[in-house]
């Protein structure tokens, strides 16, 4: 569910993710979809200039999931967007999976 939504940002740094957080759940679904979704927002983060804006544009973002994941999903952004908006400003340099593995969903 979209990053769960960054769900667990507690702190993504702009280097590698640790080795550890990268093997720990690589071939899961929410890995798979996790980095699908990353992939997504780090595309999208390249026009984000606000907290309100990054909070629409991972909405949309979760919109587009099934309807059965897209309101759980919103929920982790409004609970989670302070510590979001702060990882957005730390991740230019993070591949989908490292995004993943820093969200503790890889």
């Amino acid at each position: 569910v979209l990053l769960t939504t960054a769900a667990c940002v507690t702190g993504v740094r702009a280097a590698t993710a640790p080795l550890h957080l990268l093997n720990d759940r690589d071939d899961t679904p929410l890995c798979e979809q996790c980095q699908e979704y990353a992939a997504q927002v780090l595309e999208k983060t390249k026009e984000i200039k606000n907290e309100d804006q990054l909070v629409d544009a991972l909405g949309m973002i979760c919109d587009d999931l099934p309807a059965i994941l897209s309101e759980p999903c919103k929920q982790q952004i409004d609970k989670n967007k302070d510590a979001i908006w702060d990882a957005v400003k730390k991740i230019d340099d993070l591949t989908p999976k490292e995004l993943c593995a820093q969200l503790t969903l890889c």
